[in-house]
């Protein structure tokens, strides 16, 4: 099986998430707002989720495993309902004044739609190809790397002196933090290449969207257009947004699930596309 230890390093990721976000959110658990819950909880259980699909082949637990893919299908509308409900919460904070988001909103807005883009992307083919299982394999560790830039951005803050916010004058130190975190990221991913060559494909299309976040959240708050964007979804109403998140995951694991299954064989014997 491939990434023989790849469920140790999904380990790995869940203590970076816990480290980061632990003042933001686990410490304050009760008083944050129903959007970080809606987003936290969804991405905590799926990086916990993709651990438990690397251990399950890695230990021949295949039943297991396959339940737990299969899972995956009914969790993935919730994910992308979190994402959608942050990019709300953002937008919302940008409307308000609020003066880290008055400065990177947009930059916040355009990032997080990059990071929702590839999810479906990811997850679509993941599910698309999961019988081919490198191809499978790839897409689903490649998920936990998608946002990976956020919690370690935050721990990295903790410990990196260039990239601690202590007022007003270090805000830009918060997308410095980013866009190095999201080189981390590249960084990784050119890694698993060299040990694996073409079997990273997956990963490369990754980090194409990583690169893609990185541009988007360096330049996307000198652009009017998506200033005003921001501004209308911080008027629009949450449920609405988490709906059309939870609609655009739910079609995706549908369209995967259906892209994925074996052509029919009919009675004559010849394969006909299903």
């Amino acid at each position: 099986m491939p990434y023989p230890r790849a469920h140790y390093y999904m380990l790995g990721v869940v203590a970076i998430i816990v480290a980061g976000f632990w003042p933001s959110y686990f410490s304050v658990w009760t008083n944050v707002p129903w959007q970080f819950h809606a987003h936290g909880v969804a991405a905590s259980i799926w990086v916990s989720m993709v651990a438990a699909q690397s251990w399950t082949a890695h230990n021949k637990q295949l039943p297991l495993h396959r339940a737990i893919g299969k899972s995956s299908l009914f969790l993935f509308p919730f994910l992308i309902a979190g994402l959608a409900a942050i990019i709300n919460r953002q937008a919302m904070n940008y409307v308000a004044g609020d003066p880290v988001h008055l400065l990177y909103g947009p930059a916040f807005m355009a990032g997080t739609m990059v990071a929702m883009a590839a999810y479906v992307t990811v997850y679509y083919r993941a599910l698309k190809y999961r019988r081919k299982v490198w191809v499978h394999a790839g897409y689903m560790l490649s998920t936990p790397l998608i946002l990976f830039e956020s919690p370690f951005s935050r721990a990295a803050a903790f410990v990196v002196p260039a990239f601690q916010v202590n007022g007003p004058a270090d805000f830009p130190h918060i997308m410095a933090s980013i866009l190095w975190s999201c080189a981390l990221e590249l960084v990784i991913i050119a890694v698993i290449w060299w040990r694996v060559r073409e079997r990273a494909k997956p990963f490369l299309v990754t980090a194409g969207f990583i690169v893609v976040e990185m541009l988007a959240m360096a330049f996307a708050g000198d652009i009017a257009l998506l200033r005003r964007i921001d501004t209308v979804i911080g008027h629009v109403p949450g449920e609405m947004m988490v709906l059309t998140g939870f609609a655009i995951g739910a079609l995706t694991s549908w369209a995967g699930w259906q892209a994925g299954k074996r052509p029919a064989v009919p009675a004559g014997g010849a394969m006909q596309p299903a």
